[in-house]
């Protein structure tokens, strides 16, 4: 029976590192040990990627690394890639096992048969797979990290030519409210001052469910659960950031000024190719709205280039389209053929050093414009969470409430402490400010006494769901939360 330490690497979304923060709170009550490097640990698991053909490489590049550094380990590959092409990595050399998402769902029941670590008949993990209905795990572990990531919504109904995600991550379904609710206020009550909410296509929470809601519903709800603590969207998808939403974000602060709103190509002509929702003026017209009533909002886009039969002008439509947007930073993706999609089969191919310009040009511009939109506060205060200290030189980060990372020129706060900073130096490379109190909203009894005693600095371990998870059992108004908690939390 293996007692060795653990070592959990993840690649891509938010929502694979959720994933991983449920396998870890397995291995963590099977009693095993944080090991903070691969190379020391006697169980390496490798959470994966797909969305593109480098996502692939890079994960088929950390197979070959681990083994050769630790060549005694036992090396479990699972996500994305491993669910849409599972032969290809059990043909590598030295990997134990791969399991796709599907078998997330049976992860106790792996590492029993793998006699990895005690056993026993209440198991963390709680998704049962693709087709089912979704539900959320009884634990989550995520070590020493300031904010806690919290899935509400899984799969996608959306046919976009390019994409493989609905075959790795099946169709959309909606954790239950009462479900997120106990589960937030489980990760507040173990000291997480920021839930970031994630999902494949979360604005399409709700519309499984019986009776049906929606996301602003759900936030509404947790709003009124998290008190002085804040919620953070991720990605939501241009037809789902609803006047709802918008209004939400506008009116209170503990909704987070953020979000991102794929784009993935500037030109209509390619948008119909890639088999998108939506038309460039819907898009330009939910940005602008949300800009007018959210002026200091953080947006940003996910951008593909190369997609099959982008021309020099359908590229300098996108760009232009950007360039006038009230969009403040770019996630730039080449196109890769994935397989089983539509565009895979596509005609008119890029050339790869046409790509390589293009995306060169757009990242750039990405860069311009996060650099206006990040000068446009300084010596202005913002809201924000300490993230922790920077390897390089010690410096403490924190990131605001509209997604600007900032370093702070003095010490004093603790890592997961919600803070107001003022802007002091933005350059192109760094955005630097002080410590300027907190924020109003964000101050309450409970919270004063954890910051005196330090007792938020080192963050959760794992955070154990009530047995049952319903909010009748955690509270669902924040006053719950002072009081003592049923939740088990194992700090590392």
């Amino acid at each position: 029976m293996s007692r060795g330490g653990f070592h959990t690497i993840t690649l891509g979304c938010k929502l694979n590192q959720f994933d991983s923060a449920a396998m870890e709170a397995e291995l963590v009550r099977r009693g095993l040990p944080v090991e903070r490097e691969p190379s020391r640990a006697t169980v390496v698991i490798i959470n994966t990627c797909t969305v593109t053909g480098k996502a692939d490489a890079e994960a088929r590049k950390l197979v070959r690394r681990v083994r050769r550094e630790n060549p005694d380990c036992r090396l479990l590959v699972t996500g994305c890639y491993a669910e849409s092409d599972p032969e290809a990595i059990q043909a590598m050399d030295g990997v134990d096992l791969v399991f796709g998402n599907r078998d997330k769902a049976v992860f106790s029941k792996i590492l029993d048969e793998l006699e990895i670590g005690q056993g026993s008949e209440t198991p963390a993990v709680g998704d049962r797979g693709c087709d089912w209905p979704l539900t959320l795990p009884r634990a989550l572990h995520f070590g020493h990290r300031s904010r806690a990531f919290l899935k509400v919504q899984e799969g996608c109904n959306l046919a976009c030519s390019y994409c493989v995600i609905p075959q790795v991550r099946g169709p959309s379904r909606s954790v239950p409210p009462q479900e997120v609710e106990a589960l937030a206020v489980s990760l507040l009550r173990s000291g997480y001052r920021e839930i970031v909410l994630t999902g494949v296509n979360t604005g399409d929470y709700g519309r499984d469910l019986r009776p049906r809601t929606r996301l602003a519903e759900l936030l509404r709800r947790l709003l009124a659960a998290c008190g002085p603590n804040r919620i953070r969207l991720n990605s939501l998808e241009p037809r789902t950031l609803t006047d709802e939403v918008i209004g939400l974000m506008a009116e209170d602060a503990r909704l987070a000024p953020h979000v991102q709103v794929p784009l993935q190509s500037g030109s209509d002509s390619i948008l119909r190719r890639m088999r998108r929702n939506y038309k460039l003026s819907d898009y330009h017209e939910r940005l602008k709205k949300l800009r007018g009533e959210v002026p200091h909002v953080g947006l940003g886009a996910d951008v593909i280039v190369g997609f099959p039969g982008e021309a020099d002008a359908h590229f300098e439509e996108t760009y232009r389209f950007i360039e006038g947007s009230p969009l403040n930073y770019l996630h730039v993706f080449s196109w890769s053929p994935r397989p089983g999609t539509p565009a895979s089969k596509m005609e008119g191919r890029v050339h790869v050093s046409v790509v390589r310009e293009r995306s060169a040009r757009l990242r750039e511009l990405g860069a311009r414009m996060g650099y206006r939109f990040r000068r446009g506060f300084e010596g202005e205060r913002l809201d924000a969470v300490i993230l922790g200290t920077r390897p390089v030189d010690g410096r403490t980060r924190a990131l605001t409430g509209n997604f600007i990372e900032v370093v702070l020129e003095e010490d004093g706060a603790h890592r997961g402490d919600l803070v107001n900073v003022r802007v002091t130096r933005v350059t192109p490379e760094e955005t630097r400010a002080t410590l300027d109190g907190r924020p109003e909203w964000a101050i309450d009894e409970r919270t004063e006494v954890q910051r005196r005693r330090g007792t938020s600095v080192s963050g959760p371990g794992a955070t154990m769901l009530p047995s049952g998870g319903s909010p009748s059992e955690t509270g669902s108004r924040f006053s719950s939360l002072c009081s003592p908690s049923p939740t088990t939390v194992n700090r590392v």
